[in-house]
């Protein structure tokens, strides 16, 4: 019996603390490092050699997520646009100038940046 119960609830924390913990609210960048900060977490990118360019007109037009989390306006994760096939790496917190770098072979576009 306890196991019908306690199992759904599980369930519903795992994805609560799996969706919290993809949700962006804060950007900044120092010392090379790009630090996104989640709901729950961090995650830390070396921007070293990153190409800081001005932001594509396609970036959010005719997008489907491949991994990720989008809730609003706030998005994280990979998304791809499905007429010119570029795929992006999002960190948006719905919030802010949107900021597009190139690391390697990797599209980012972030936003509420931070120093």
């Amino acid at each position: 019996m306890w196991t019908s119960i306690l199992a759904p609830i599980l369930i519903v924390i795992g994805v609560t603390l799996l969706v919290l913990g993809s949700i962006p609210f804060k950007n900044s960048i120092e010392d090379n490092a790009l630090t996104v900060h989640f709901v729950i977490g961090k995650k830390v990118i070396d921007v070293t050699g990153a190409k800081f360019l001005p932001v594509p007109d396609d970036v959010d037009r005719n997008l489907i997520r491949t991994n990720g989390t989008s809730v609003g306006k706030k998005k994280s994760g990979h998304f791809k646009n499905t007429k010119t096939k570029n795929k992006y790496i999002f960190y948006l917190t719905g919030n802010g100038e949107r900021v597009y770098f190139e690391i390697g072979d990797k599209k980012y576009l972030v936003d509420n940046m931070h120093n």
